[in-house]
C-alpha cells in the first residue's frame, strides 16, 4: 500500500533507531517518490513525551500543501509505524491512539497521476500550536533533505519556531513508546 510520510518518518535513521530501541524490524523506507498533499498544512498541535515538545500533524487548509514522500509498504510494515506513532484500534475497529490512519490523495512530483495513499493524522481536534524541540525539527529537516524534497520545503521547515529540548527518551526513559509522529511526518 502507498504510505505518505511527512514528519519524522521521513528520516530513515530516526525510524530505524526507534525500531531497534523498541524491538521492531524497521520498515523498508527506500526508493520513495516525492509527492505533495494539496489543501493541507503542516502543524504541531500534539505534545509528545517521547520528544518533549510538539510533533507534526496535518490539518485541512484549502490552498496550502504538505510535501512528503510516497513509500510502497506492506501491512506489517504499516503496523510497525502504527506502534511508532501510537495508533491504537479498539475491538470495534475505532482508532483510539494519538494518530489515526487516513486516506489522502497525493500528487507525485514530476510525472504521474494522483495516488491514494495512507498517512497519519492526529486524533485531537485541539489545534493549539506546541513548539517542537530543535532536535525534532532537525530530524524532520534532515529527513526532508535526505529524501530530496525541495529547498523551498526545507526552508519552510526551518522557519518554524522551536524550543530547546532533549533527545527523545528511549524505552528506559519516562517517555511513552512511540509518539514519533506520522509521517513524520512525514
Amino acid at each position: 500500500m502507498w504510505y505518505f510520510a511527512y514528519g519524522s518518518n521521513l528520516n530513515v535513521r530516526a525510524v530505524t533507531d526507534w525500531c531497534r530501541a523498541y524491538g521492531h524490524r524497521p520498515p523498508a523506507l527506500k526508493g520513495g517518490r516525492a509527492a505533495v498533499l494539496d489543501n493541507y498544512r503542516l502543524c504541531f498541535p500534539i505534545y509528545s513525551e517521547y520528544w518533549g515538545g510538539g510533533i507534526a500533524d496535518i490539518v485541512y487548509d484549502p490552498g496550502k500543501y504538505v510535501a512528503g514522500i510516497l513509500f510502497d509498504l506492506t501491512e506489517p510494515e504499516m503496523v510497525v509505524l502504527d506502534a511508532k506513532v501510537v495508533r491504537k484500534v479498539d475491538s470495534a475497529g475505532k482508532d483510539t491512539g494519538v494518530y489515526k490512519r487516513t486516506e489522502v490523495k497525493v500528487s507525485p512530483l514530476g510525472k504521474g497521476e494522483p495516488i491514494m495513499a495512507m498517512t497519519y493524522q492526529g486524533m485531537s481536534t485541539d489545534r493549539i500550536h506546541i513548539h517542537p524541540t530543535q532536535h525534532y525539527m532537525d530530524l524532520l529537516i534532515q529527513g526532508a533533505y535526505s529524501q530530496g524534497l525541495s529547498i523551498m520545503w526545507i526552508s519552510y521547515l526551518q522557519s518554524f519556531s522551536t524550543q530547546v529540548g532533549r533527545k527523545p527518551r528511549g524505552p528506559g526513559g519516562a517517555g511513552t513508546p512511540g509518539h514519533g509522529d506520522a509521517s513524520s511526518k512525514m
